[in-house]
């Protein structure tokens, strides 16, 4: 689906006056909503803004095109995702509890609708834009990746670990704790797991780590 060319600004708005921040938000939640269920592609600027409850003059006067509303949509959710990776728990000193409270914490995260809704926009938009799609994964995976890596150093330093190689240990257990129980929610295969299979998926590949790089038993 495609939309026409963009219309001209509300000549009723006079210069300088800001926009309307309530209808704005509005507007975004109403895209985030097409986008990740429709894509890119299924989605028109009328659709929005009948989903939002304004007029279409409204939404062009706010974004310029149906790239630009997409852009802002995907910014403000890779925010909600760092936002969401700062409230992961930090380690303590029960090194083996700790990192499957991390874990858990984080697989929960994942699983969460709007960090979901992102990848799979993601996964199907991405390479139309690749600059979104170095956004989402800055403020995403990598994120992650960086958040655990500096963990477990820290683990490392205080001699409850040994790492010769921190990134790829970050990697290992990032991917050991969702193994293939994310993949196939995401993938739709799935139903969202229950607390008990999270923590049995999150514990054995705590286990697992730990007796790769673990300096005793936990």
């Amino acid at each position: 689906m495609t939309d026409s060319q963009p219309l001209p600004p509300d000549k009723k708005r006079s210069a300088g006056r800001p926009k309307d921040m309530a209808k704005h938000n509005a507007m975004l939640d109403a895209a985030a909503c097409l986008f990740f269920r429709f894509g890119l592609e299924g989605v028109t600027m009328e659709a929005v803004a009948r989903e939002a409850g304004v007029s279409k003059v409204t939404v062009y006067g706010h974004f310029a095109t149906k790239e630009a509303l997409f852009g802002n949509v995907i910014q403000r959710e890779t925010a909600l995702i760092r936002h969401g990776l700062e409230q992961l728990p930090d380690t303590h000193e029960a090194v083996r509890q700790s990192l499957i409270e991390v874990g858990t914490s984080l697989v929960r995260f994942l699983l969460e609708p709007h960090v979901l809704a992102v990848e799979r926009v993601m996964s199907t938009q991405g390479s139309q834009y690749p600059e979104l799609l170095l956004a989402f994964f800055e403020s995403g995976p990598w994120a992650t990746k960086k958040w655990l890596q500096e963990k477990l150093e820290g683990l490392a330093r205080a001699g409850h670990l040994t790492l010769n190689a921190p990134t790829p240990a970050a990697d290992q257990l990032c991917s050991m704790w969702q193994g293939m129980l994310v993949m196939e929610v995401r993938m739709g295969v799935r139903q969202l797991p229950s607390d008990e299979e999270i923590h049995r998926q999150v514990s054995s590949a705590v286990d697992v780590f730990l007796a790769a790089y673990g300096k005793q038993a936990w």
